[in-house]
């Protein structure tokens, strides 16, 4: 376990060296793109998952691609109805959406009771705005990939939201992972420390919004779960402070997503359903290792 701790920043940065050599040995066969998108989104993605295994909001992660989801369906419907660009829609929406559910724990809701009824009420509605697009403005393949998710159909624009999201993902875990720590630990006591808890509250539910909308296409709702919970779970497996766990859920997460872009490349598979069964594999290494031990 202690080389698992000492190695998540190694395996970031080999998970690059992966990516690239392949890029270099195999020239045409693989994109800049695809590796821009897939290592934006896996490392963006286990930044949040670390910081939902600090504040312990496993509930709330399991409701947030169903919120994605439905957002990425509405935004279609709406930029198709209305007009606009698809992507903000899509922010807003799901920003609305995850707000809305944060202020309803806040008020004092069961956590528990308020998601159950959330995930009944997005997946209702997001199955009726699918099946509407599908057989009225026949975007079959649009609707496919927000479910499967295709790192391989993304653009230049693509790229440089996902590095844009990404770089907004570590300036606010940079600003304020230290509270979310605190208040994992304390809950509502951490007010006594001067930590403003619905400040912070409020601003990782915004981040958790973009983050989840922003890649939905890339990683798909299936699999946005596992992007969502196993890195964090990971890293609170098998490391003894925030840092650490940091390091290791990046690195998992990375490594993972540079062996499931490659072998999906390869093998014309799907590159985030590879990188889901590597994570997976990898969890589960650990989880009989830490009985076995």
């Amino acid at each position: 376990m202690r080389a698992i701790k000492q190695t998540g920043m190694i395996s970031g940065l080999i998970s690059l060296a992966i990516a690239f050599i392949f890029y270099l040995a195999f020239p045409g066969k693989v994109n800049l793109i695809w590796i821009a998108v897939i290592l934006s989104s896996s490392a963006s993605f286990a930044i949040i998952s670390a910081m939902i295994a600090a504040r312990n909001l496993y509930f709330l992660a399991g409701s947030v691609p169903h919120s994605a989801l439905l957002s990425a369906g509405l935004a279609i419907l709406t930029s198709l109805t209305i007009g606009g660009n698809s992507f903000l829609w899509n922010l807003s929406f799901n920003v609305l959406m995850i707000l809305t559910v944060g202020y309803a724990i806040h008020r004092g809701a069961d956590p528990n009771r308020v998601t159950s009824i959330f995930v009944g009420i997005t997946a209702s509605l997001t199955v009726t705005v699918l099946y509407y697009l599908i057989n009225h403005f026949y975007l079959a393949r649009s609707v496919t990939s927000e479910i499967l998710g295709d790192p391989l159909l993304s653009t230049t624009a693509d790229a440089y939201i996902s590095l844009a999201v990404l770089s907004f993902t570590v300036l606010i875990f940079a600003f304020s992972y230290k509270e979310n720590l605190l208040i994992g630990i304390f809950g509502r006591d951490s007010w006594l420390s001067g930590i403003n808890v619905y400040f912070y509250d409020y601003i990782f539910y915004f981040l958790l919004a973009v983050v989840s909308a922003s890649f939905m296409k890339i990683v798909g709702f299936i699999l946005t779960h596992i992007f969502i919970l196993i890195p964090g779970a990971i890293a609170s497996m098998v490391s003894s402070s925030s840092i650490k766990a940091i390091n290791v859920a990046i690195g998992i997460s990375t490594l993972s997503a540079s062996i499931g872009l490659i072998l999906g490349v390869i093998f014309n598979l799907s590159p985030a359903g590879i990188t889901g069964i590597v994570m997976m594999l990898i969890y589960g290494f650990i989880l009989i290792g830490k009985k076995v031990k």
